[in-house]
């Protein structure tokens, strides 16, 4: 059994029986690229001004161990991605990717996402490549960031989806893995270029890492997406914390 298949079964306890998504009312549909992004920092919707109206609990947050801050310290915690050092929250491991473990064919899989709009903070998102190796392919994916088009990689749209992938480049903020991990891995764009850069990262994330090279097959950056808003997947509301 492939160790990505593996991972599904051992993290945080995930276990999905349904692989397909349910869309919405008014659901928000389109078009866009898919990128991957692992920067360690506080994710943008743990803080309470990005908690909009609609929003059921707040994102999860870790301390440098991985550990869950309690939710009553979470939102004021200092990210991890403060140059100073002084950080206490930062991106918390079980937010790797994972393959859907029933789905006899493979083709879907759970993670969370950076987004470019503050008002999808805890909103899910089922994507489907439209090109490059895993074209025909399905993600559901919770958006628990926020990105800033044009601070970072200037091929980032608001169309796009970022996501969260372990060794998937720390974008704008060096800063956070240094500070949690005391490195960084592979291009501050697109993080590692190959599944045997992904045993340069720390143990807990190389199933993560491993996740775009074994189940997507390649790079993942630059690759054809659409999507539409769904319903949250339980197995990524248990993870996160927060559904809207």
């Amino acid at each position: 059994m492939r160790v990505y298949i593996l991972l599904a079964y051992l993290t945080a306890g995930l276990v999905s029986t349904a692989v397909h998504a349910t869309p919405v009312a008014r659901a928000a549909t389109g078009s866009g690229k898919s990128y991957t992004g692992w920067d360690c920092c506080k994710p943008a919707c743990a803080w309470a001004k990005n908690l909009n109206k609609g929003i059921t609990g707040q994102p999860q947050v870790c301390d440098i161990n991985n550990h869950a801050l309690p939710t009553s310290r979470a939102l004021a915690a200092s990210s991890g991605c403060d140059t100073g050092g002084a950080g206490t929250a930062f991106l918390c491991d079980t937010y790797a990717p994972l393959p859907v473990p029933d789905d006899s064919d493979n083709n879907n899989a759970l993670g969370f996402a950076v987004g470019f709009a503050a008002t999808d903070c805890c909103r899910c998102f089922e994507l489907t490549w439209t090109s490059g190796a895993a074209r025909g392919r399905r993600m559901t994916v919770q958006t628990i960031n926020v990105g800033v088009v044009g601070e970072g990689d200037a091929n980032v749209t608001a169309a796009d989806f970022v996501i969260l992938t372990p060794g998937g480049g720390v974008g704008p903020n060096e800063a956070g893995c240094r500070n949690q991990y005391g490195t960084s891995w592979g291009r501050q764009y697109g993080g590692v270029a190959g599944a045997a850069q992904c045993g340069d990262l720390p143990q807990n994330l190389q199933d993560g890492c491993n996740w775009r090279w074994n189940w997507a097959g390649g790079d993942v950056n630059g690759w054809g997406i659409t999507y539409r808003q769904v319903r949250c997947p339980q197995a990524l509301v248990d993870v996160s914390g927060c559904s809207a």
